[in-house]
């Protein structure tokens, strides 16, 4: 019996000793509790903050046995106390020589004043008698606390009217009176006389005026009639004509004055003065400066012959006889210069198929292509190839420095080949990341990032496909520093908090490294206290966005995003 006596006595001990240090631990919370709010209630509401108190103490049970013998000797049963109960009894000193270290943790609402923030850690260090360089500390934090007011704005009341602004109403209202006034008296004028005037300034004459030889009487139709409408379309036909005559003048001069001098030559001068008039005389001067002496002897003979003015029939037909000569040289010098590119089957393809069929060629047949295409196409055709063959060709293109008939042939026949094979044995290329790809980005954010997660933990060779086709998060890393810092600029510390809260240890110092200095000590602070936890929807749409906002950047820069998860481009300094 004695020996489970003696057991029991050496379990319980410890317990019993763990529990009255948590006991006191707490006494002495309370008290430094106290006097912190005593403080803060004299610059602060009791609604603008919260507090909670952490205290350490020394294990040492020699103190804490002097400290509970002199509670005991303070409070004897029977002893009276000589007036009110002290407010924090003599023995405490006792506990605040054990005191090893002591955390206080303010939490403010955001609507405390920024400034004020300073003086409250000033005043609890001071009141407190908190000694900073052995371990106390005083955490200041900011949230929305539920019991913050909210403020309703006043509706802004609309200035009250002066003299002068009655004066301008009134003024402005007999103008606009004075105005619809006059509207409608033109308004009657033109119903009263509408037989007298035409458009252009033509009469027309009523039917007793004029008659035909035959005797009978011509019909007039007055202003504004179904044939005037016809005739404005005339007119509207015959600008866009003269438009685009001086759009070809202008691009092809030498081709536009040999159509026309071969026109003047084939006895057509009388047509080519009609145009010419159509068009301006100075206008002629300046776009047709290649048209040879011969011709313009021809079209000054024209006109000394014509006799009388032009009917509008017969400057119409002039003008589209002119128009059609230009029309047609125009598009045979354009099929001409298709014909004498070797390779214009190839450029009209699709880019897909074009693609298609340059990852098949060899690279030599791809930079005979690329000399013989376009700037933007070679570019595309040059984007679009891998990291490899890219340099391949590019070698190839510095090495070219005569390209003979038959190679241009050969491979033209290549080509040619290669086609006739793709459409014998047609494949069609899906490529499955990309449409998991757009699968994902058609989610809501919050399950974008849920579902990158769980590809990312659970199906690695899937996460390393869909990476290469859109931009994560855990990729930003390497895209350098000037890049995050662009992408980062226009957040604010509570928005960048969020996008980083529990993201890769690599990334976070990517983009705290990108931050300027001040800002990126507040998010590295935040991310090591942890204490809020940002909304899941801010977190998934800032990853959102400033993955979307990467790609852009790419894009603009003619960056393939697979190019840079290989390594084959490095986006400037990384961190």
């Amino acid at each position: 019996m004695k020996t489970f006596l003696t057991l029991l006595f050496l379990l319980v001990g410890p317990l019993g000793a763990q529990a009255q240090y948590i006991e006191e631990i707490g006494t002495l919370e309370t008290i430094y509790e106290t006097r912190a709010r005593s403080v803060l209630n004299t610059i602060l509401r009791p609604t603008d903050y919260t507090l909670v108190v952490s205290v350490e103490l020394d294990r040492d049970d020699k103190k804490l046995k002097e400290y509970q013998d002199e509670v005991e000797a303070q409070y004897l049963p029977g002893m009276p106390l000589m007036g009110e109960a002290p407010a924090m009894p003599k023995s405490a000193n006792r506990l605040h020589e054990m005191k090893a270290r002591t955390d206080i943790h303010v939490v403010l609402s955001r609507n405390v004043n920024p400034d004020v923030e300073k003086v409250i850690k000033d005043l609890l260090v001071s009141k407190l008698h908190l000694d900073m360089q052995s371990g106390d500390t005083v955490a200041l934090k900011r949230i929305e606390l539920p019991a913050d007011p909210t403020v309703e704005k006043k509706p802004t009341e609309l200035p009250e009217l002066t003299w002068k602004m009655w004066a301008l109403i009134v003024v402005v209202s007999l103008l606009a009176l004075s105005g619809l006034m006059f509207w409608a008296w033109r308004r009657g004028q033109s119903k009263e006389n509408p037989k007298d005037l035409k458009e252009i300034h033509e009469y027309a004459h009523g039917p007793e005026d004029k008659k035909d030889e035959s005797g009978e009487t011509k019909e007039v139709v007055a202003a504004g009639s179904e044939p005037n409408a016809g005739e404005m379309e005339v007119e509207m036909d015959l600008l866009s004509i003269k438009q685009h005559v001086i759009s070809i003048a202008t691009q092809y001069p030498q081709l536009s004055s040999k159509s026309i001098s071969d026109f003047v030559l084939k006895g057509h001068s009388h047509e080519v003065t009609l145009f010419m008039e159509f068009l301006g005389w100075d206008t002629s001067k300046k776009i047709y400066t290649d048209i040879p002496a011969v011709a313009w002897a021809r079209i000054g003979q024209a006109i000394k012959n014509k006799k009388a003015d032009p009917t509008k029939s017969e400057m119409e037909t002039a003008v589209r006889d002119v128009y059609k000569v230009i029309l047609a040289d125009y598009i045979q010098h354009q099929m001409e210069n298709e014909d004498e590119n070797p390779f214009m089957f190839v450029l009209k393809m699709k880019p897909e198929e074009r693609n298609h069929l340059l990852e098949k060629e060899s690279a030599s047949n791809v930079a005979v292509l690329c000399l013989n295409a376009p700037p933007e196409v070679t570019s595309d055709i040059i984007s679009s190839l891998g990291g490899e063959k890219k340099s391949r060709v590019l070698s190839e293109l510095t090495r070219i420095e005569k390209l003979p008939q038959d190679v241009i042939k050969s491979v033209e026949a290549s080509f040619k080949a290669r086609i006739a094979e793709m459409k014998a044995s047609p494949e069609l290329r899906v490529e499955g990341a990309s449409v998991l790809a757009r699968v994902v980005r058609g989610m809501s954010p919050e399950e974008e990032m849920d579902i990158l997660k769980l590809f990312e933990e659970e199906n690695p060779e899937e996460f390393d496909r869909i990476r290469r086709v859109i931009m994560v998060f855990s990729d930003l890393k390497i895209l350098g520093t000037e890049l995050l810092s662009e992408l980062f600029d226009s957040y604010d510390t509570d928005v960048i908090y969020a996008a980083l809260y529990r993201s890769k240890a690599d990334v976070q110092s990517a983009v705290l490294a990108a931050l300027p200095q001040k800002k990126a000590m507040l998010v590295e602070r935040d991310l090591q206290d942890g204490v809020v936890v940002p909304q899941k929807s801010i977190t998934s749409r800032t990853r959102r966005e400033v993955c979307i906002k990467a790609e852009e950047v790419l894009m603009s820069r003619s960056v393939r995003l697979s190019d840079l998860v290989d390594g084959n481009v490095v986006m400037g300094k990384t961190a």
